[in-house]
Protein backbone atom coordinates (compact mmCIF):
# COMPACT_ATOMS: atom_id res chain seq x y z
CA UNK A 1 0.00 0.00 0.00
CA UNK A 2 1.22 3.49 -0.79
CA UNK A 3 1.80 6.10 1.89
CA UNK A 4 -0.92 8.33 0.39
CA UNK A 5 -3.45 5.46 0.52
CA UNK A 6 -2.62 4.71 4.16
CA UNK A 7 -3.02 8.39 5.06
CA UNK A 8 -6.37 8.55 3.26
CA UNK A 9 -7.51 5.41 5.07
CA UNK A 10 -6.45 6.84 8.44
CA UNK A 11 -8.25 10.14 7.80
CA UNK A 12 -11.42 8.30 6.73
CA UNK A 13 -11.33 6.14 9.87
CA UNK A 14 -10.90 9.25 12.04
CA UNK A 15 -13.85 11.03 10.37
CA UNK A 16 -16.09 7.99 10.83
CA UNK A 17 -15.08 7.70 14.49
CA UNK A 18 -15.63 11.42 15.03
CA UNK A 19 -19.09 11.31 13.47
CA UNK A 20 -20.05 8.34 15.67
CA UNK A 21 -18.88 10.16 18.81
CA UNK A 22 -20.87 13.23 17.80
CA UNK A 23 -23.96 11.14 17.06
CA UNK A 24 -23.80 9.66 20.55
CA UNK A 25 -23.14 12.88 22.46
CA UNK A 26 -25.50 14.40 25.04
CA UNK A 27 -28.22 16.80 23.96
CA UNK A 28 -31.43 18.39 25.14
CA UNK A 29 -34.46 19.58 23.17
CA UNK A 30 -36.31 22.49 24.72
CA UNK A 31 -40.09 22.78 24.88
CA UNK A 32 -39.72 25.34 22.06
CA UNK A 33 -37.99 22.73 19.89
CA UNK A 34 -34.42 24.06 20.15
CA UNK A 35 -31.74 21.35 20.08
CA UNK A 36 -28.74 22.02 22.33
CA UNK A 37 -25.54 19.98 22.39
CA UNK A 38 -24.23 19.71 25.94
CA UNK A 39 -22.68 17.56 28.65
CA UNK A 40 -25.09 15.96 31.12
CA UNK A 41 -24.23 14.71 34.60
CA UNK A 42 -25.86 13.97 37.93
CA UNK A 43 -24.37 15.77 40.96
CA UNK A 44 -23.37 13.65 43.95
CA UNK A 45 -26.32 12.82 46.26
CA UNK A 46 -28.79 14.18 43.71
CA UNK A 47 -31.36 12.51 41.48
CA UNK A 48 -31.74 15.49 39.14
CA UNK A 49 -29.63 15.64 35.98
CA UNK A 50 -27.91 18.88 35.01
CA UNK A 51 -26.29 20.07 31.80
CA UNK A 52 -23.45 22.33 30.67
CA UNK A 53 -23.13 23.75 27.16
CA UNK A 54 -19.35 24.13 27.48
CA UNK A 55 -16.56 23.70 30.02
CA UNK A 56 -16.85 27.30 31.27
CA UNK A 57 -20.62 27.48 31.61
CA UNK A 58 -22.50 26.83 34.84
CA UNK A 59 -24.57 23.69 35.24
CA UNK A 60 -28.30 24.05 34.70
CA UNK A 61 -30.99 21.78 36.12
CA UNK A 62 -32.88 19.82 33.47
CA UNK A 63 -36.46 20.81 34.18
CA UNK A 64 -39.35 18.86 32.58
CA UNK A 65 -41.33 22.11 32.27
CA UNK A 66 -38.59 23.55 30.05
CA UNK A 67 -37.04 20.49 28.37
CA UNK A 68 -39.11 18.26 26.07
CA UNK A 69 -36.55 15.46 25.91
CA UNK A 70 -32.88 14.77 26.48
CA UNK A 71 -30.31 12.10 25.72
CA UNK A 72 -27.51 10.82 27.98
CA UNK A 73 -24.77 9.07 26.02
CA UNK A 74 -23.18 7.45 29.09
CA UNK A 75 -26.44 5.64 29.81
CA UNK A 76 -27.51 5.38 26.16
CA UNK A 77 -30.95 6.58 27.28
CA UNK A 78 -33.47 9.03 25.89
CA UNK A 79 -35.79 10.75 28.36
CA UNK A 80 -39.16 12.37 27.57
CA UNK A 81 -41.03 14.94 29.61
CA UNK A 82 -44.46 13.36 30.17
CA UNK A 83 -47.54 13.56 32.35
CA UNK A 84 -48.93 10.58 34.22
CA UNK A 85 -52.69 10.25 33.89
CA UNK A 86 -54.39 12.60 36.37
CA UNK A 87 -51.18 14.50 37.21
CA UNK A 88 -50.69 18.20 36.40
CA UNK A 89 -46.88 18.25 36.67
CA UNK A 90 -44.58 16.63 34.10
CA UNK A 91 -41.72 14.28 34.91
CA UNK A 92 -38.96 12.62 32.92
CA UNK A 93 -39.26 8.98 31.87
CA UNK A 94 -36.75 6.90 29.90
CA UNK A 95 -38.21 5.73 26.59
CA UNK A 96 -37.34 2.23 25.34
CA UNK A 97 -39.35 2.31 22.10
CA UNK A 98 -40.21 5.58 20.38
CA UNK A 99 -42.20 6.40 17.29
CA UNK A 100 -45.92 6.67 16.71
CA UNK A 101 -46.28 4.75 19.99
CA UNK A 102 -43.85 5.53 22.81
CA UNK A 103 -43.04 2.89 25.42
CA UNK A 104 -41.46 3.96 28.71
CA UNK A 105 -39.73 1.96 31.45
CA UNK A 106 -39.41 3.06 35.07
CA UNK A 107 -37.57 0.85 37.57
CA UNK A 108 -38.06 1.59 41.27
CA UNK A 109 -35.65 0.06 43.78
CA UNK A 110 -36.48 -0.29 47.45
CA UNK A 111 -34.14 -1.13 50.32
CA UNK A 112 -34.91 -2.90 53.59
CA UNK A 113 -32.80 -4.10 56.47
CA UNK A 114 -33.42 -6.39 59.38
CA UNK A 115 -32.94 -9.86 60.75
CA UNK A 116 -30.25 -11.12 63.06
CA UNK A 117 -27.45 -10.26 60.62
CA UNK A 118 -28.87 -6.78 59.94
CA UNK A 119 -28.46 -7.44 56.24
CA UNK A 120 -29.77 -4.96 53.68
CA UNK A 121 -31.84 -6.39 50.87
CA UNK A 122 -32.94 -4.70 47.67
CA UNK A 123 -35.89 -5.32 45.42
CA UNK A 124 -36.85 -3.71 42.13
CA UNK A 125 -40.22 -3.21 40.49
CA UNK A 126 -40.53 -2.40 36.79
CA UNK A 127 -43.33 -0.20 35.45
CA UNK A 128 -44.11 0.30 31.76
CA UNK A 129 -46.10 3.25 30.49
CA UNK A 130 -47.34 3.97 26.97
CA UNK A 131 -48.43 6.99 24.95
CA UNK A 132 -49.60 7.70 21.42
CA UNK A 133 -49.84 11.17 19.91
CA UNK A 134 -49.76 12.86 23.33
CA UNK A 135 -47.43 13.67 26.21
CA UNK A 136 -49.72 11.93 28.71
CA UNK A 137 -48.74 8.34 29.51
CA UNK A 138 -50.95 5.47 30.59
CA UNK A 139 -50.07 2.58 32.89
CA UNK A 140 -49.44 -0.56 30.86
CA UNK A 141 -47.58 -3.27 32.80
CA UNK A 142 -45.75 -3.85 36.08
CA UNK A 143 -43.60 -6.62 37.52
CA UNK A 144 -45.31 -5.95 40.86
CA UNK A 145 -48.30 -7.87 42.15
CA UNK A 146 -50.90 -5.45 40.83
CA UNK A 147 -51.56 -1.93 39.62
CA UNK A 148 -54.19 -0.13 41.66
CA UNK A 149 -57.31 0.74 39.68
CA UNK A 150 -56.21 -0.92 36.44
CA UNK A 151 -57.14 -4.50 35.58
CA UNK A 152 -54.94 -6.51 33.25
CA UNK A 153 -57.73 -6.61 30.65
CA UNK A 154 -58.13 -2.85 30.84
CA UNK A 155 -54.41 -2.37 30.18
CA UNK A 156 -54.46 -4.93 27.34
CA UNK A 157 -57.31 -2.99 25.75
CA UNK A 158 -55.31 0.28 25.98
CA UNK A 159 -52.54 -1.22 23.84
CA UNK A 160 -55.05 -2.90 21.53
CA UNK A 161 -56.75 0.43 20.81
CA UNK A 162 -53.38 2.00 19.99
CA UNK A 163 -52.46 -0.60 17.35
CA UNK A 164 -55.98 -0.98 15.94
CA UNK A 165 -55.21 1.23 12.93
CA UNK A 166 -52.80 -1.47 11.69
CA UNK A 167 -55.06 -4.46 11.07
CA UNK A 168 -52.23 -6.97 10.56
CA UNK A 169 -50.55 -6.11 13.85
CA UNK A 170 -53.84 -5.82 15.73
CA UNK A 171 -55.00 -9.24 14.49
CA UNK A 172 -51.63 -10.72 15.54
CA UNK A 173 -51.99 -9.15 18.99
CA UNK A 174 -55.47 -10.58 19.45
CA UNK A 175 -54.52 -14.02 18.11
CA UNK A 176 -51.40 -14.37 20.28
CA UNK A 177 -53.24 -13.07 23.37
CA UNK A 178 -49.95 -12.47 25.21
CA UNK A 179 -49.09 -9.57 27.50
CA UNK A 180 -45.52 -10.20 28.66
CA UNK A 181 -42.87 -7.47 28.70
CA UNK A 182 -41.16 -9.20 25.77
CA UNK A 183 -44.32 -9.50 23.67
CA UNK A 184 -45.37 -5.89 24.32
CA UNK A 185 -42.01 -4.50 23.24
CA UNK A 186 -41.92 -6.69 20.13
CA UNK A 187 -45.40 -5.52 19.17
CA UNK A 188 -44.68 -1.81 19.69
CA UNK A 189 -41.37 -2.04 17.81
CA UNK A 190 -43.06 -3.81 14.89
CA UNK A 191 -45.85 -1.21 14.85
CA UNK A 192 -43.40 1.71 14.85
CA UNK A 193 -40.82 0.41 12.40
CA UNK A 194 -42.44 -2.36 10.36
CA UNK A 195 -39.46 -4.52 11.32
CA UNK A 196 -39.17 -7.31 13.92
CA UNK A 197 -37.29 -6.41 17.08
CA UNK A 198 -33.70 -7.64 16.99
CA UNK A 199 -33.00 -9.62 20.12
CA UNK A 200 -29.74 -9.17 22.04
Amino acid sequence: MTKAFIQTLAISAFLILASNVKAQSDYIISQKGDSISCTISTPFLSKIDRYKTDANSKTTKINPDEVKRYYRADRNKLYYSVYKTGKDKPEFMPVIEHGKINLFEVVETSYSSGGMMHMTTTSSTTYWYVSKGADTVKELKTSGLFWLGKSKQNRKDILGDMVKDNKTIYDQYVAEDKFSFKQIRKLVHLYNTGEPLKED
